[in-house]
């Protein structure tokens, strides 16, 4: 999306994690910074406040000439089979008649739009109530690194915060009685603190807090007929982990570019593209689910016997560098892939088909993800010589962008990167091979539309 330089001036980069069992002993520290993160431009966790990231996103949305309308709600959605047609209501009160090609549902885990196309969500109950809360503290904590506290009273997590002295407060609690939720003010986080830390954390300008029963689940569909869902209309789970907004933004990710190239093909092959979301997608996000259920139901587990006897393994488990190498990539997302899914050729797999593009740094500077297309297929091909590159007036693949990388600027963090590899705008690999014919005989052409223009002179990485 080009707005990367945003989040990080808004958000704090995450240097460690704290991982506390019981006042008395030594906390397993993770230094993040120091993970095997490998070819990523961003090895670092980023803590960033959801309003701010939803203001940089509405104010890129507003620069690209959309916008969002406050205060409008769905009140019927019809599928009609060659559009979709949407009856809203204004803050005004009048109603206002949509009629579009596509609906992309990301309104949440109360969805009304995945109500009105009869997709269901069931709901796990997890049994726990969580709190959140953002503070200010009077207590010296270094600014960059993330606590959790394993105590028999539950689980607390405090998180880092861009505000000096803020700090993001996580804490599984008591269910309250049904109409009684807990008062979250600066005594209520000070006495919870102060007993499953033994900090003095001072509270002060609580700027923002929540409460809520902790549920998981995922869409039986990510997709019917001209209507998809993504975000937490699709999956629902435990703030533990901290990876529902990626999540997201990457079912969006994939979701648009396809959009976008479906409205240039023909019918059948648009539908074969487009189904590819929820055969993609839908997977990651159960995975997800059921991971942080998993990890969820561990951490809160009811009994302070049980909670206890966590708290002491916990720390030895972290302790294994096999572990904490999970913290960088993993948590990153980094290795999702999509061997299965049914636009990538099961032949091109072994060659990386379905994984993400690396993304090396080069030796004239930038990284190669500054040279890929983001709404168009990109040619990316190793060498700086024509001897393998695909011939740009091929009608085959006419207008496709291409990049020469040099082997030494491309192989500098990744192994295994063949010669000639088609990118998808996603950033994922379609295929790869030792030439362009070898390539293209292992996807669809249908899917990748190409164009009667020329594209310009390659982008040449030396």
């Amino acid at each position: 999306m080009g707005i990367a330089d945003e989040f990080l001036a808004e958000g704090t980069r995450f240097a460690a994690l704290n991982t506390h069992a019981g006042h008395r002993r030594r906390a397993v520290r993770v230094d993040l910074l120091d993970q095997p993160w490998g070819d990523t431009a961003y090895p670092f966790w980023l803590s960033i406040p959801q309003y701010a990231t939803e203001r940089i996103l509405e104010d890129h949305l507003n620069a690209l000439g959309g916008e969002v309308e406050w205060q409008t709600t769905l009140d019927r959605l019809q599928d009609n089979g060659d559009h979709v047609e949407a009856t809203l209501t204004r803050a005004d009160g009048e109603d206002e008649g949509v009629r579009a090609r596509w609906v992309v549902g990301a309104d949440g885990g109360r969805s009304r739009v995945r109500e009105q196309v009869g997709l269901r969500l069931d709901r796990a109950d997890a049994g726990a109530t969580f709190i959140l809360a953002d503070v200010k503290t009077s207590a010296n904590l270094t600014e960059d690194e993330g606590h959790v506290f394993l105590h028999p009273a539950g689980l607390l997590l405090i998180v880092p915060m861009p505000q000096p002295r803020r700090w993001r407060i996580i804490a599984h609690v008591p269910t309250p009685p049904v109409g009684a939720p807990l008062t979250i003010d600066a005594p209520l986080l000070d006495d919870l603190i102060r007993e499953r830390s033994g900090i003095e954390f001072g509270s002060h300008d609580v700027v923002w807090e929540s409460q809520f029963n902790l549920s998981h689940g995922v869409a039986d569909h990510y997709r019917r007929g001209r209507v998809f869902l993504t975000g937490d209309a699709a999956h629902v789970h435990s703030p533990v982990g901290g990876q529902g907004l990626n999540t997201g933004v990457q079912d969006a990710h994939n979701l648009l570019w396809k959009l976008g190239l479906a409205r240039r093909m023909d019918a059948e092959p648009a539908e074969r593209l487009l189904d590819s979301y929820e055969a993609e997608r839908r997977p990651v996000g159960h995975a997800m689910v059921r991971g942080t259920a998993q990890v969820t139901r561990i951490l809160t587990t009811r009994g302070s016997l049980i909670r206890t006897v966590v708290g002491a393994m916990a720390p030895r488990v972290i302790r294994r560098s096999a572990v904490q190498a999970r913290l960088g990539r993993n948590v990153g997302m980094l290795e999702i892939a999509y061997p299965d899914s049914p636009i990538v050729p099961a032949a091109a797999v072994a060659a990386g088909a379905g994984r993400r593009m690396p993304n090396p740094e080069l030796r004239s500077g930038g990284r190669l993800y500054e040279r890929l297309d983001r709404t168009a297929h990109t040619w990316v091909v190793r060498g700086s010589t024509d001897e393998a590159a695909p011939d740009r007036n091929h009608p085959r693949w006419k207008g496709i962008p291409l990049v020469h990388v040099s082997n030494e600027a491309l192989l500098r963090h990744v192994d295994g990167v063949a010669q000639v590899t088609l990118v998808r705008p996603d950033r994922y690999i379609a295929a790869a091979g030792d030439t362009p014919e070898s390539v293209w005989s292992q996807v669809d052409g249908r899917l990748i539309p190409t164009s009667d223009v020329v594209a310009g002179p390659p982008a040449t990485s030396d």
